[in-house]
């Protein structure tokens, strides 16, 4: 089982992705809506440029498309031809993915006329409630809105000179909208006014169309003034200028993102633990759990210390009380000796009853003695089957690493040495 440090290390590892994760899509929806609120202001911006130098209707029987005078013209007034230049701005509005389709209407007020899209027979009839009135829409808006109609004793930028009004409610479309009022002037003088009237749910569509896009799940602040927002992220005179953008995280799915990090990570560490013990497993002798010698290349392996251990007497206790307690006694031999070794030494069964233990920590002669000590002891101390079993130990120690095979070779003749003297001991050799 995972031990409660690492689920404690993997909560911390989920929550920090999770919070990187969340900033990054915040910082990036940040500079999405500033972005597409910068576009929009451009459209306005090459929209103007391209309604000063229009051309002026000369055909007064072939009135343009979307046209609607308030009055009846004179001869010395020039109505400016924006027909297409109103509706390529309303297609590129509509396109703006801010805004994307929720643009209700578009309208150039000037004094006497106006442009609007989509045009129909009932805008004349509203406009001429207006006109009656107030005497004329343009004046009636320039007094409604306090719009300015000259800027030369004005600090403002063209940008501030905007109105934003609402959200309120228009039964036509059945919802709220916002209208932007944007004067359009030339010489610092009032030429005319654009109109924008934009579904009031338009940023909510934005956020639910990011959210779907970055597994987010982003919303507006409730506190939000939507107009005021509107105004100061247009009006914003510099690119670096700091622009706070009214958006709340959900607590809620941020836990949720917590936790699908951590069951990822969870199965993940859990199935690389799975694989590494299928892996050893397949390296290892089924009966004594240690690993087998085919596993390692004496050629090319390199060890500074190594210690070879054989059962005494082992083919007595086979031959005396059977093959069956002879694998009872080789099974708690090496479970003592796997109970003995550290993390970093390697334990093998290197064949019938004789096992190697290769030392992964560097050792002087005097630690190697208590250690060889203890293992006798291990071995010996406590019957196995009601047998006395005793083990002989060869060691080889070098203080610098050899091949394994000749590392071996040293270890083995210590090995008939204990045998040779007596065995239940250890005999060291040392290069």
């Amino acid at each position: 089982m995972i031990k409660f440090s690492r689920l404690f290390v993997m909560i911390v590892i989920s929550f920090f992705i999770a919070f990187n994760f969340t900033e990054t899509k915040k910082d990036k929806l940040e500079n999405e809506v500033e972005q597409y609120f910068r576009y929009l202001t451009d459209t306005i911006y090459r929209y103007q440029i391209n309604v000063f130098n229009s051309k002026i209707v000369t055909d007064e029987y072939n009135k343009p498309k979307g046209l609607l005078y308030f009055n009846t013209p004179t001869i010395d007034e020039k109505t400016k031809n924006i027909s297409v230049n109103i509706d390529n701005f309303f297609r590129l509005i509509n396109e703006n993915k801010i805004i994307q389709g929720n643009v209700w209407k578009v309208a150039n007020i000037y004094p006497n006329y106006m442009y609007i899209k989509p045009y129909s027979d009932k805008c004349k009839n509203r406009s001429g409630d207006k006109i009656v009135n107030c005497k004329q829409y343009f004046d009636y808006l320039l007094k409604k809105e306090k719009i300015k109609r000259n800027l030369e004793q004005s600090n403002l930028t063209v940008y501030e000179t905007m109105k934003v009004y609402g959200p309120y409610y228009k039964d036509k479309i059945k919802g709220e909208i916002i209208t932007v009022y944007y004067p359009l002037y030339f010489d610092r003088k009032i030429d005319s006014i654009l109109l924008l009237d934009i579904k009031a749910d338009f940023l909510k569509d934005f956020l639910h169309d990011f959210n779907g896009e970055n597994f987010t799940n982003f919303s507006l602040d409730k506190k939000i003034k939507l107009n005021e927002f509107i105004f100061n992220i247009i009006a914003k005179q510099k690119y670096f200028d700091p622009m706070k953008i009214p958006i709340q995280r959900s607590y809620w799915f941020f836990s949720l993102i917590c936790l699908v990090i951590f069951i990822f990570l969870f199965v993940t560490y859990e199935f690389i633990l799975f694989l590494r013990e299928n892996i050893n497993d397949n390296k290892k002798d089924k009966l004594t759990g240690l690993y087998r010698k085919d596993c390692f290349n004496d050629t090319k392996y390199s060890v500074s210390c190594i210690i070879i251990i054989d059962i005494d007497y082992f083919k007595n206790i086979n031959d005396t009380y059977g093959h069956q307690v002879g694998d009872i006694v080789l099974k708690k031999v090496s479970d003592r000796i796997r109970y003995f070794i550290s993390k970093t030494d390697i334990g093998i069964r290197w064949g019938g009853e004789e096992f190697v233990i290769l030392l992964g920590e560097e050792i002087d002669i005097k630690q190697l003695k208590i250690k060889l000590n203890q293992l006798l002891h291990a071995i010996s101390d406590i019957k196995i089957c009601n047998i006395d079993v005793t083990i002989s130990i060869g060691s080889f120690l070098s203080p610098n690493k050899i091949i394994l095979a000749n590392a071996f070779k040293s270890a083995d003749e210590a090995l008939y040495e204990s045998k040779r003297t007596g065995r239940n001991k250890y005999t060291i050799l040392m290069n």
